[in-house]
């Protein structure tokens, strides 16, 4: 069987215009196949480098000619909603927002949510353990709406992002309901349509709470034209639900442990996978048409990813384990047809840019691959920090967030 490259719903046709709106950019995919900024880059390409306050491992967006991206004091918690120039690096406005701290993973930070942004708007959404907090912007900085979405209970911290779906911004809130402190109850998990004019919520579809899950939705369009919202998490499996209802279309049970990544659509696919900070991590591709259907799961501990979500181009999948060990799959048949050992721990994830593999290990090494059949390293750099976020990219633009640094590749006028 051979998997289309990409497969976007015309309901995203005005995101996809601005090229890199969410995590992962268009559909979640992690691939911009258009994009002229020399891959490797020479320190000249660099366009500019700035500070930001406070750090985090949320990735950056882009809109014209900006950069969104949420930071945080690793202290206080104090939230910061940041805007950039895409062209200069300038900072457009910053907004600072008091939190409370609370307990986190050693690896995860209070910035660790990915903004989304439309034509109009920016959407940031931040939690400690007595809310949920999402608000929404104009680009110019202008406070549009705040919602307060309710107790939040992970032992983690928040880490998933929202997205733009027709006239809605759909948020996973999957909270922990096993493995809590003494005296405090479970939570609440739900996948949430808010209005992206008011903040109001339209739907709120429930999932079993098991284990607080981070991946963040996708779109899949079935051959009749009717499109799903598609997740994964432990206590579900992989799941549908409509865009207009959040009625439950179907579920697949898939998973025993956290589901970190983001499910990806592959062709007929959808993909995710599972782990813990322990082993026992797998992929699974089931049909996403809903029939049911397991096609693929690999276990094995040197190839199947946990934090990072997998990158598929065309009919092969690759694969960039938390281990630093790079594997090709060709897919639905599982078969390896490369595994590379790069190194270093990771938690970032691949994306495909102008044909080029790109992956960036916790201590700050960014390694081009060949995005190819056949294993061909084509550069590594050293960019000197912590990295636990995804770049994000259009045609002329690289945009690299380490800890503290953001950093704009370019091309040259």
């Amino acid at each position: 069987m051979i998997l289309s490259c990409l497969c976007f719903s015309l309901r995203c046709a005005a995101q996809d215009e601005l090229t890199w709106s969410r995590f992962r950019g268009p559909n979640g995919t992690g691939i911009l196949e258009t994009c002229h900024v020399p891959i490797p880059w020479q320190p000249s390409d660099v366009q500019w480098s700035v500070a930001l306050p406070g750090g985090g491992n949320g990735s950056p967006v882009l809109a014209k000619d900006r950069v969104f991206l949420l930071s945080a004091d690793p202290k206080d918690a104090t939230r910061y909603a940041l805007c950039y120039s895409l062209d200069t690096g300038e900072l457009l406005w910053k907004k600072d927002f008091a939190s409370r701290h609370h307990a986190l993973h050693k690896f995860s930070s209070y910035a660790s949510s990915t903004p989304c942004v439309d034509e109009q708007m920016v959407y940031f959404a931040w939690a400690d353990d007595t809310s949920l907090t999402v608000r929404a912007f104009t680009h110019g900085g202008d406070d549009v709406w705040t919602r307060d979405l309710g107790r939040y209970v992970s032992q983690h911290g928040f880490g998933t992002s929202p997205i733009r779906v027709d006239d809605k911004l759909i948020l996973y809130d999957c909270q922990d309901a096993e493995e809590l402190a003494p005296g405090v109850a479970p939570g609440k998990s739900r996948l949430l349509a808010l209005s992206a004019k008011t903040g109001e919520v339209v739907w709120e579809s429930p999932c079993t709470p098991v284990r607080v899950c981070y991946g963040v939705p996708c779109l899949y369009t079935d051959k009749s034209g009717k499109t799903s919202i598609i997740e994964a998490n432990t206590g579900n499996g992989f799941f549908a639900v409509d865009v207009e209802s959040g009625k439950r279309l179907w579920s697949r049970p898939a998973f025993e442990k956290r589901v970190c990544s983001s499910p990806i659509i592959a062709g007929n696919l959808v993909i995710g996978t599972e782990g813990s900070g322990g082993g026992g991590n797998q992929l699974v591709a089931v049909s996403a048409d809903g029939s049911g259907q397991e096609i693929l799961r690999i276990s094995n501990q040197t190839t199947a990813p946990y934090v990072p979500t997998p990158v598929v181009l065309g009919d092969t999948a690759f694969l960039w384990a938390d281990n630093g060990i790079v594997s090709c799959v060709e897919l639905p048949t599982g078969k390896i047809l490369w595994r590379q050992r790069i190194g270093g721990n990771v938690a970032s994830s691949p994306v495909i840019i102008g044909g080029k593999l790109i992956g960036m290990s916790d201590d700050g090494v960014v390694t081009i691959l060949a995005a190819s059949h056949a294993y061909q390293k084509l550069g590594r750099i050293e960019l000197g920090d912590v990295i636990r976020s995804t770049p994000a990219a259009d045609a002329t633009h690289l945009v690299i967030r380490t800890n503290s640094t953001l950093h704009c590749i370019g091309v040259k006028n």
